[in-house]
């Protein structure tokens, strides 16, 4: 079966469309190239969304009747939504280029320069041209020879920088003071700077779950992001998981209350819990709730969250989630509860979902950032008993070919 990439690859390639009016220096390299990354090099975001929708419900069709599946809910924000963007330093000429990661035809990556990327909020590249030009400082050499990537973080007015480097020693310590110091002097918007040490070096930023504290030094400003969010202020780690499209998170938390159908009889288990989002912004509709989350930074993030809030009927519990720890992560439940998934790209772990329909909740939440799993994971839901009653797409990266999809399941 075709992945969902190819749906809309073949879709977008046979509609032949090329409506889009690039502003000044968007999608291309400083040498003019366009980029070709994401459709936004080539579409309007309301042609994008009527081409996402036919490969969307042709995906479906090889997997569940179409008449489960709600149309595909548009982004607010169709291009410069991405709240969290990254740039790999590549070794060039004795120096380092920052640039999007390209794949090449042999399979290996290069940079693009990218003047402005579409899809990230404007004030993004002229910080991205900054740290280029302070790169090529004398004083910069100590994070020339370190520097793996630099990311943004934040909201759509407050940003984090963290400079992924593979040593921390004290020259970079100090070389980063003094980039911190000339790029808050130009970005008022730069709240929070950071150095996070990485020797894995590889494609991925920021490491694992299972970093050391030592790894992780707050150079300037703020600890934590901040972002509000159905009402609510959040306060988080900048090595949290957050969602990258901030724009439609309101919606997609909505949907999430709406399709559980909480009451006060009903206790809610939200796994994979991040810093709180989905158990606190929906912990008042319900009896209890229960968040599980690995990560350290995450799950630190989520009962401060909760005690701000002033939220005394949620509870966070760190631990990984598989079959040995579900038993006693949802021990109390009751076959009027509820269980909410909201798992990595890689999708749940070897036996989870026999575990958790085994606790026989009444409905389930299963959310993909990754569609191209769903099918298997669903199989396996129906093999426990449990039947798809509806799915939800949320268009919460546009301009590339991925969906996230909230699927509900009762038991039969």
């Amino acid at each position: 079966m075709r992945t969902f990439e190819e749906h809309i690859k073949t879709i977008i390639t046979t509609s032949q469309s090329k409506s889009r009016l690039l502003g000044e220096g968007e999608c291309q390299s400083t040498r003019g190239s366009r980029c070709s990354l994401c459709h936004a090099v080539d579409l309007e975001y309301a042609e994008e969304m009527q081409l996402k929708n036919r490969a969307l419900h042709a995906f479906w069709e090889q997997h569940a009747p179409v008449k489960l599946l709600a149309p595909l809910v548009p982004s607010p924000l169709g291009r410069g939504y991405r709240t969290v963007t990254k740039r790999r330093a590549f070794p060039f000429r004795g120096s380092v280029k920052l640039g999007l990661i390209a794949p090449t035809d042999e399979g290996t990556y290069k940079p693009f320069d990218v003047v402005r990327c579409a899809i990230e909020p404007a004030g993004h590249a002229p910080i991205y041209q900054k740290v280029q030009e302070i790169l090529e400082k004398p004083y910069a050499g100590p994070i020339r020879d370190a520097l793996s990537y630099v990311i943004i973080k934040g909201s759509y007015t407050e940003y984090t920088l963290i400079l992924n480097v593979r040593e921390m020693s004290p020259e970079v310590v100090h070389a980063t003071n003094t980039l911190s110091k000339s790029l808050t002097h130009s970005f008022k918007e730069i709240v929070g700077i950071f150095l996070y040490e990485d020797t894995s070096d590889g494609r991925y930023y920021l490491g694992s779950s299972n970093r050391k504290p030592e790894t992780f030094r707050k150079i300037f400003g703020k600890a934590e992001i901040y972002q509000r969010i159905c009402g609510r202020s959040f306060l988080y780690s900048p090595l949290s998981f957050s969602q990258i499209n901030l724009s439609i998170v309101d919606q997609f938390v909505t949907k999430a209350k709406e399709l559980l159908d909480l009451s006060r009889q009903t206790q809610l288990s939200d796994l994979y819990c991040g810093y709180g989002l989905f158990a606190l912004c929906l912990a008042e509709n319900a009896e209890s709730v229960i968040g599980v989350e690995v990560a350290a930074d995450s799950i630190s993030s989520a009962i401060a969250n909760a005690k701000r809030q002033k939220l005394l009927n949620v509870r966070f519990i760190r631990s990984e989630i598989t079959v040995e720890t579900i038993p006693r992560l949802m021990k109390q439940a009751r076959q009027q509860d509820v269980v909410l998934l909201d798992p990595p790209r890689s999708g749940t772990g070897s036996g989870v979902i026999e575990c958790v329909a085994a606790r026989k909740p009444a409905r389930a939440l299963h959310i993909f950032c990754n569609i191209d799993i769903m099918a298997a994971e669903l199989k396996r839901w129906e093999a426990c008993g449990y039947s798809v009653s509806t799915a939800v797409p949320f268009d919460m990266f546009p301009g590339t070919s991925s969906v996230e999809i909230m699927v509900l399941l009762t038991r039969r």
